[in-house]
């Protein structure tokens, strides 16, 4: 992880494209622009995923707090088209949501790129569940007592620096328990960002047992 991301700072953009789209699809995902304007999000991080073109959010911990909903089900608006001023095209955006708040977004083209805010398709959008996929390739790692305090839904692969870990658990700030396949345990944070190996024995204390 260390030079690989760049960028750190949310750019207005972003925000201005995540609460457009969402003011577009029917209420019942109104309540994402609520936490966006209560100021969630601390900061991004650049290509910690397969997804192409994936930006993850850093939270501000007391608002995460306030809209987290830990047994609720990981999923994905999809099929969004927004246009490229740059590309002259439309390109795929898809906002992804864990716990009940936006977790990141992804985009297509390449990162010189420029939004028009006002041309946003969400005609054919979809709601995708995130069915726990991820968490089925490792949880033969897990004991039982750590299962009850997992949620399948939250668990995805994150690649780091050219490392494969898998996301267990959102902290304060945006951090985040990580494991890898090895069944080592980190704290992995946004900023500064790094990889902390911890005690794995202290596995359900940090979920919250």
């Amino acid at each position: 992880m260390f030079g690989l991301f760049k960028r750190t700072k949310i750019e207005e953009w972003e925000i201005q494209l995540l609460k457009r789209t969402i003011s577009k699809l029917p209420n019942e995902y109104l309540d994402l622009i609520n936490q966006i304007n209560d100021g969630l999000f601390r900061n991004v991080m650049l290509d910690a995923s397969d997804i192409k073109g994936y930006v993850s959010f850093g939270f501000h911990h007391d608002i995460y707090k306030k809209y987290e909903r830990k047994k609720e089900r990981a999923f994905k608006l999809t099929n969004i088209k927004v246009y490229d001023f740059v590309s002259s095209d439309f390109l795929n955006y898809e906002i992804y949501v864990s716990s009940g708040t936006i977790n990141g977004y992804s985009l297509d083209g390449n990162k010189k790129r420029n939004i028009d805010l006002d041309r946003i398709d969400v005609t054919k959008f979809k709601k995708i569940f995130n069915d726990g996929f991820d968490y089925d390739r490792i949880a033969n790692i897990f004991s039982k007592e750590e299962k009850d305090f997992l949620n399948p839904s939250e668990i995805y692969s994150v690649n780091i620096n050219g490392f494969e870990y898998y996301h267990l658990k959102d902290m304060e700030d945006g951090d985040f328990i990580g494991i890898d396949n090895q069944n080592n345990l980190y704290k992995i944070t946004h900023d500064p960002l790094e990889t902390v190996l911890i005690d794995r024995d202290d596995l359900i204390k940090m979920l919250g047992g």
